[in-house]
């Protein structure tokens, strides 16, 4: 299979909206993104994870979506990818952090197989795949209150994603999610008391396409 050329991954990764200027694109990066998206429209045959058909599009739309998230995470922290689905946000966001500690998360089975196949191919470290629904996870005997970060892809609605998202913060922790404007109409004023707004920003697709980042903390108490 044809692999997406190295000049169009610099050309996405070197965009000035993404403000990724402290970070070194080097050529295993660049091999991980040329393997990812071969490997997802190999399994896209089998499981239709994406509706794209060629690697380009992929990398302009699912992958530079992937990388807004960037501005908010840390090298260090501990983050949990919920819904991950074909490996966004989590598996870019991996690729150039690779020293954050990422689990990706997806209630079907078959794709989880496709990220455990994603995390061998091109040799990730401090990954993992849980395979399940998200509310299963979220007892005092799972996963509850122990990432730094929370990140949402096409996920629900923004109640539903604060819903879930939140038992597995810290406290101090941080909801980080994407949403078209027209769906946090009502938002704050529905905000639950255990969380504050710390940032909202517009921010532009590769193919001009506008949408909403926003950060939500939960509450130390």
């Amino acid at each position: 299979m044809r692999l997406v050329p190295k000049q169009k991954i610099l050309e996405i990764l070197n965009d000035s909206r993404l403000e990724l200027t402290g970070f070194h694109f080097s050529d295993e990066m660049i091999r991980q993104f040329q393997e990812f998206c071969a490997l997802l429209l190999k399994w896209n045959k089998k499981i239709n994870l994406v509706s794209e058909e060629d690697a380009a599009s992929i990398m302009g739309k699912h992958v530079y979506d992937s990388l807004q998230y960037l501005r908010w995470l840390d090298s260090g922290c501990r983050a949990l990818d919920i819904g991950s689905g074909a490996g966004f946000p989590g598996v870019p966001i991996k690729i150039l952090q690779p020293d954050l500690e990422l689990t990706v998360m997806d209630s079907q089975r078959k794709r989880c197989n496709f990220l455990r196949e994603v995390i061998r191919r091109l040799g990730l470290k401090k990954i993992c795949v849980v395979d399940g629904r998200a509310e299963d996870f979220s007892s005092p005997s799972g996963l509850k209150g122990q990432f730094d970060r929370v990140l949402f892809r096409g996920f629900g609605s923004l109640e539903a994603c604060l819903t879930i998202g939140c038992p597995f913060l810290k406290p101090g922790g941080r909801i980080i999610l994407q949403k078209s404007p027209d769906e946090i109409a009502d938002f704050p004023e529905n905000c639950p008391q255990n969380v504050r707004i710390v940032e909202t920003r517009s921010v532009s697709g590769f193919y001009g396409r506008d949408s909403l980042m926003m950060v939500i903390e939960k509450c130390s108490t």
